[in-house]
Order: structure tokens, then C-alpha cells, then sequence
């Protein structure tokens, strides 16, 4: 395995996880990983729907992942992270919370739209899938513009794992006009992209972004990656990475970026 670092996992800290932080740091330790990142979810404001509650303890969380650290220490690399959910109303929240807590590394990931999930297939219903993700990519576009305490965009093309067709009839050139100005606005800030590969998981067939996306932002000059899996369960962690990895290296990729404190380390594919 080339890509050492899975810098995109959840645990029961997350409202859709119930997996214990310490089986994701074994699982981790068993595939000889050198580091791994939590990204517990937040997301403000989101509707509870059939129990699961994507707030957060943050200072448990922080203590506790402090604590697995220090256990793992001379074993495995454990980084603080969160992947906060961007909605317009709450940026100034998020904004104000990112300053506040001294975290690794932060992902912004696009989940409700209108304060609807794409998750759920009554997202969907009675509605044109291209209408769907066309305001999918308008509305993250919208939010990026106004929130900048991130590192890294989460599965941005995320709508596609969940739409009645999935990929069949997406790819960039079908919406192009609508992703490049997202990709354009992540290269112009000095932001990532994160290969997720949780596409695979999917049944894609690529990672979230899809392949053609990852093609275009490496035309347009984007060199800035991170690689996550996505992983709630020890099964999924590192899914597909060696995959990934081959993907990324034919299409021109050379790095990928970890952070610790919020500054970039740049690793070899």
C-alpha cells in the first residue's frame, strides 16, 4: 500500500457510527498503516431523522481521541479532525467553532440541501435528477464562497452515491458548467480536493469525485489531494486505496496532503 494515512473515518462520536475509536486504530495498525485522521461529523441544524443526531460532544471527543493517541503512540499516528456540514445559515457558527477547537484537520462536506439529505430516496422524488445535482453543485458553490476555515472539500460530487440513476448519466462534461467553477474557486484558494473512496463502496466505480472530475481539476493545475476513506465500519478502512492510488498516479497526481494543526504535510503516491 502506497497511501499510508486514512484521513477521513468516523467512530461512535459521529451520529451515523458505531464503531469504538480504538477498533478503527487496531484496524489500522493491522493493514501497517502509518497514520490515521477522525473526522466526527458535524452538522448544524440538521433534522433528526429515525434517531441519529449529527451534533457533537466536541471536548469528549478531543479528550478521548487525546487519550487513544497517547496509547497508540508508538504505533500508529492518531490526528484530530471533523468534517463540518455547510449550510448557509450556519457558516458563521461553523466559522466561529473551527477557530475554537485546536483540531488537525477539517473537512467541509456538502449533506443537506435545503435542509433535505440526498441520502434519503424521498429526496428525490417527484423530481428531475439533473435538477437535483445541478442545485446540489449551485448551493456548495454558494457555501465555499462564504466559508473558508477548511482544508479540504469532502466528496463533492457526494449527491451522485444516492441518485436514482447513481453515475449513469453524470460525468464532468455533463456538468461542467456547474464543477468548474467549484474547482476553480478550491485551486485559486489553496484548498484540497478529497478523493473519497467511499465511491467505490458505492458501486460507482470511482471514487467521490468521479474519475472525469479528478481528470479535469488536474488539467485546470490542482495538485492539492487528501485521501479518505469514509470508513464507519473497521471493514472499510483504506477501502480501494491501492486503486485510488493507481487512478491518481495515471491521471498525474504525485502527492497527497496530510495535515497536523492545520498545516499541510505532502506525502508520495
Amino acid at each position: 500500500m502506497t497511501v499510508l494515512y486514512d484521513c477521513h473515518l468516523h467512530s461512535d462520536f459521529s451520529g451515523d457510527c458505531d464503531t469504538p475509536a480504538e477498533l478503527m486504530a487496531e484496524k489500522a495498525v493491522s493493514l501497517g498503516m502509518k497514520g490515521i485522521c477522525f473526522t466526527e461529523h458535524l452538522d448544524l441544524d440538521a433534522p433528526v431523522i429515525d434517531g441519529t443526531d449529527f451534533s457533537l460532544d466536541t471536548g469528549k471527543y478531543i479528550q478521548r481521541m487525546e487519550a487513544l493517541k497517547a496509547k497508540y503512540r508508538s504505533r500508529l499516528d492518531i490526528r484530530i479532525g471533523v468534517e463540518l456540514g455547510m449550510q448557509s445559515h450556519v457558516l458563521s457558527q461553523i466559522t466561529g467553532f473551527a477557530a475554537a477547537w485546536p483540531f488537525d484537520f477539517i473537512i467541509a462536506s456538502q449533506h443537506y440541501i435545503n435542509g433535505g439529505d440526498p441520502y434519503y430516496p424521498s429526496y428525490f422524488k417527484d423530481r428531475e435528477e439533473r435538477d437535483c445535482y445541478e442545485e446540489f453543485f449551485k448551493i456548495q458553490l454558494s457555501n465555499l464562497k462564504n466559508f473558508s476555515s477548511y482544508d479540504t472539500l469532502g466528496h463533492m460530487d457526494y449527491i451522485v452515491r444516492y441518485g436514482p440513476a447513481k453515475n449513469t448519466n453524470y460525468s464532468f462534461s455533463s456538468y461542467a458548467d456547474k464543477i468548474d467553477p467549484i474547482l476553480h474557486h478550491l485551486i485559486e484558494n489553496g484548498k484540497c480536493l478529497e478523493v473519497n473512496t467511499g465511491g467505490y463502496k458505492h458501486s460507482l466505480g470511482s471514487p467521490n469525485p468521479d474519475t472525469t472530475v479528478l481528470r479535469r481539476y488536474r488539467e485546470l493545475g490542482g495538485e492539492l489531494i487528501t485521501i479518505g476513506s469514509d470508513a464507519h465500519k473497521p471493514i472499510h478502512l483504506a477501502y480501494e486505496f491501492e486503486k485510488a492510488s493507481a487512478l491518481l498516479t495515471d491521471l498525474g497526481f504525485r502527492y497527497y496532503t496530510i495535515y497536523r494543526g492545520r498545516k499541510p504535510e505532502m506525502m508520495p503516491l
